[in-house]
């Protein structure tokens, strides 16, 4: 009799913690946006995203864009909220990714509903952009 209160008892506990598992999960997961970088006139191909994750005090912004072959080795200017947060080096294949995280000590913009990002030649023709 004592071994099945036993067997009972340890089974109500694997039970409360795996209804509390996820729920500790989804606390600490934080708040993560995407959206999708269009190409400019100029650029038409160009396609892209940029990913916003927040978790506590920790933010992170990653903007990658592809298929703007034409610039390739060229400096482009990465703007957010109108103020440029990098200016990526555009490789051969035509791509670039820009990441920044407080976590890191690099300073990343508030991003907050309506928030824009675009991407713009080094004389300021766009290449491609997008709001959250």
């Amino acid at each position: 009799m004592r071994r099945t209160t036993l067997i009972s008892a340890l089974i109500a506990c694997i039970a409360m913690a795996a209804v509390m598992a996820p729920s500790a999960m989804a606390k600490g997961g934080g708040t993560t946006r995407t959206i999708a970088l269009k190409g400019s006139v100029s650029f038409p191909n160009a396609t892209g995203k940029a990913v916003s994750k927040v978790n506590g005090s920790e933010r992170e912004l990653e903007v990658d864009v592809q298929h703007i072959r034409s610039l390739a080795g060229k400096r482009v200017n990465v703007v957010v909220n109108g103020h440029i947060i990098a200016t990526p080096t555009v490789n051969g294949l035509g791509h670039f990714t820009v990441n920044r995280n407080t976590g890191l000590g690099q300073t990343v913009p508030t991003i907050k509903a309506g928030s824009t990002v675009r991407v713009r030649t080094l004389g300021g023709t766009q290449v491609a952009g997008g709001t959250f």
